[in-house]
């Protein structure tokens, strides 16, 4: 008899990724889904915990699972997933656009589905076995002993047989996806706290306070207050050019660095790649966490006041500024790149006369409307420092109790505060129409 070729170590690792390319959409679905049916039993354990008793209640009245529960909720919620990919749809195979059809391109039976219910224990009892008797298009193992398979629903659409409709609420997406919404309003309704009687019942006693907001006092509108040593138009000053300073650098900055974390540019090497996914991850990370807390930061660093909120907003502005901007670069038309690479251009001519005249109307739109963002947040990191306008509303709103007309002041800087955000808001969108 005989012997099979050895394949080469090129050959086989082609074939590893290529099973590895062709699952990926299979396992991101059920993961999905996995992870859909783990929040489920989230907002049961909070159900349990806020209206049943059971024998597991900690000294707090807590809701606490035994050491063998855990295990059971993931096996749980493991078992349904394989049930929704085995006999339904669940919401991972829509989004990823997978339909589950039969070697022949036909809907499965119920009994190939209860073949592959059980067939889909085996390959993740047996996983690494699995995946090694998976084909390189993907077939895996369970799909091979029941006769079906996951395939993109754009490449069988075609072939099925025709069938009638079910209306949406009748199919187990849509069924799912009305359960989500459902459990997700509970859980942000209850964990929120949210009392529409307290809401009511209550009402009167902010009264005075709209009454005081409705009639402000303008009295160190121009005329500085003396334990502030500023005006309420020194404070706008001062905080429209916080956000300006911080528009500018931030802008100037983020400008080279979001071609560095644009994919079809950096797409060249591995290390333009590696390049590319730092520079992703530097935008995702820094703009996640909130100019509040750089104002913190910053504030201790080189003390309270102006310059370390335009620190602040100057690093936050980097982040978000280089993410829309590289967004952008991989959103142009690739033709006039093409073009200026085929006469011989190097890679900096094409980003200079292929990229940048695409990208500048909607960089400098961006930048405006940054702006317009950044006013607004000078006015909040003066909570923890970081000067203007916020600064003297802060004061204010501190002094109720000791001063009388302590929220009629506050009703001026709000007025003022304002007036200058629609303002602004008018000019630079203005702005961005001429531009765009």
């Amino acid at each position: 008899m005989a012997k099979r070729p050895k394949k080469s170590k090129s050959s086989r690792l082609n074939t590893f990724l290529k099973k590895l390319d062709a699952l990926r959409p299979r396992a991101f679905a059920f993961f999905l889904d996995w992870a859909t049916w783990g929040y489920i039993a989230y907002a049961v354990m909070y159900f349990l915990n806020q209206y049943w008793y059971t024998w597991y209640v900690d000294w707090y009245g807590t809701l606490v699972l035994p050491a063998w529960g855990w295990p059971i909720v993931v096996l749980a919620t493991l078992e349904l997933t394989i049930l929704m990919h085995a006999f339904g749809h669940g919401i991972g195979m829509s989004l990823f656009g997978l339909k589950l059809v039969t070697t022949d391109a036909d809907y499965p039976t119920r009994k190939q589905r209860r073949r592959r219910f059980l067939w889909m224990h085996v390959s993740l009892v047996m996983l690494p076995l699995a995946f090694v008797r998976t084909r390189q298009d993907g077939v895996t193992l369970h799909d091979q002993r029941s006769g079906t398979q996951m395939k993109a629903w754009k490449d069988v659409k075609d072939a099925l047989p025709a069938r009638k409709p079910r209306a949406w609420l009748k199919t187990q997406f849509g069924l799912m996806t009305l359960v989500l919404i459902g459990v997700t309003f509970w859980l942000g309704w209850e964990i929120t706290e949210i009392d529409l009687s307290m809401l009511f019942s209550r009402a009167g006693m902010s009264a005075r306070i709209w009454k005081d907001l409705v009639n402000p006092d303008f009295v160190h509108f121009f005329q500085p207050d003396p334990t502030l040593g500023q005006s309420i138009v020194q404070g706008l000053i001062e905080s429209i050019f916080i956000a300006l300073l911080a528009t500018l650098a931030g802008g100037i900055i983020a400008f080279p660095l979001s071609f560095l974390g644009a994919r079809n540019i950096m797409g060249f090497s591995p290390l333009a790649w590696l390049v590319y996914a730092i520079m992703r991850a530097f935008f995702n990370i820094f703009r996640s966490i909130e100019s509040i807390l750089w104002a913190v930061i910053f504030a201790v660093w080189v003390g309270f006041g102006p310059f370390a909120g335009v620190l602040a907003l100057t690093l936050h502005t980097i982040a978000a500024l280089g993410k829309l901007f590289s967004e952008q670069v991989e959103g142009i038309d690739p033709g006039p790149l093409e073009a200026i690479a085929s006469t011989g251009g190097r890679r900096v001519d094409v980003v200079l006369f292929g990229v940048i005249p695409q990208i500048i109307p909607s960089y400098l739109a961006f930048s405006l409307y940054r702006w317009d963002i950044n006013i607004r947040m000078a006015t909040v990191i003066a909570l923890v420092g970081g000067g203007g306008i916020g600064r003297i509303l802060f004061y204010y709103k501190n002094q109720v109790g000791f001063l009388t007309n302590a929220w009629n002041q506050v009703g001026a800087v709000v007025i003022a505060i304002v007036a200058v955000v629609w303002l602004l808001d008018y000019i630079s969108g203005r702005v961005r129409e001429k531009i765009i």
